[in-house]
């Protein structure tokens, strides 16, 4: 058995304190001295909270008003909020100088303008929303009316469709008898495109009832005078109605006795005949024996 010396120090069980090794000094500094730190940190905020006689969230705002304070000073606070392209309808200009939430005086490093254009947008009444902060003191705010171009039946009323698909909210389909009408789910979100491409047909464009939206890919539009024109996927919608007007132009094909004129195969029209236009055949055979 070895034999131990009295001065030797026998091992502990304990564990070493854990450390870590500053790479650039060759120090060590202990785990518990960091969380000790952070602690005291922590500590020291939240009395000089309680010494301020708020909460954390009054100490970012009174340095939020502190900061404003010094822009001022300085000659960097917001002047001036413009809001461009609205002129012709003030109430909504407001409306949206409102949702964006920023007030002369405060300060322009914390006019974030994608911020402010997130605030623009939700308010779902304007389209192409651009901010822009021009240095020392002006925020400009460049938006156009969402512009309604159809009226979607959603089972119970008509809703006003924008430019971008979207419900416009507040809006009232009375005020807008002149607009495309459609049916059918995912309608509105597929509105713009269909808009777009009967806007570009005048000669097909005022004579469409209704425009149904099938499987949310394509569209069935059914005329004035009763015939249904079934119209390709997505995709080849444009070329269709293209094809549809000059067709139109060329033989009036949308004011024929017809039931139906399928566009879906490229290259081909289909025509189904109104029943009332098809002559029972005792009828024909009277007429080809006089």
């Amino acid at each position: 058995m070895p034999k131990i010396d009295r001065n030797q120090t026998v091992p502990s069980g304990r564990r070493r304190p854990a450390t870590i090794i500053d790479e650039t000094t060759g120090e060590e500094v202990r785990v518990s001295s960091i969380i000790f730190g952070v602690v005291m940190l922590v500590a020291i905020l939240v009395a000089t909270a309680a010494w301020m006689g708020g909460s954390m969230s009054q100490i970012g705002a009174r340095f939020g008003g502190f900061m404003d304070d010094t822009s001022r000073l300085v000659g960097i606070d917001v002047k001036d909020v413009s809001v461009l392209g609205l002129e012709e309808n003030p109430a909504l200009a407001d409306e949206v100088r409102a949702a964006a939430m920023i007030e002369p005086g405060e300060n322009m490093f914390r006019a974030d303008p994608h911020l402010i254009k997130s605030r623009v947008e939700s308010t779902s009444k304007v389209l192409n929303v651009r901010v822009h902060r021009l240095w020392p003191g002006q925020i400009v705010i460049l938006a156009d009316a969402a512009d309604p171009v159809a009226l979607w039946h959603d089972g119970r009323q008509w809703q006003v469709v924008d430019g971008l698909g979207r419900l416009l909210p507040g809006a009232r389909a009375e005020d807008h008898p002149g607009l495309l009408r459609l049916a059918g789910q995912g309608a509105p979100e597929a509105a713009p495109q269909l808009a777009s491409a009967l806007a570009s047909a005048p000669d097909i464009n005022g004579r469409v009832a209704v425009a149904t939206r099938i499987g949310t890919r394509r569209w069935d539009m059914r005329f004035i005078n009763g015939v249904t024109v079934r119209l390709p996927e997505d995709p080849g919608l444009e070329p269709a109605i293209q094809r549809l007007a000059k067709l139109q132009v060329r033989t009036a094909l949308t004011q024929r006795p017809l039931e139906m004129i399928d566009l879906r195969s490229q290259g081909r029209v289909y025509l189904r005949l109104a029943e009332s236009a098809v002559e029972p055949a005792p009828a024909r055979e009277a007429a080809e024996k006089t």
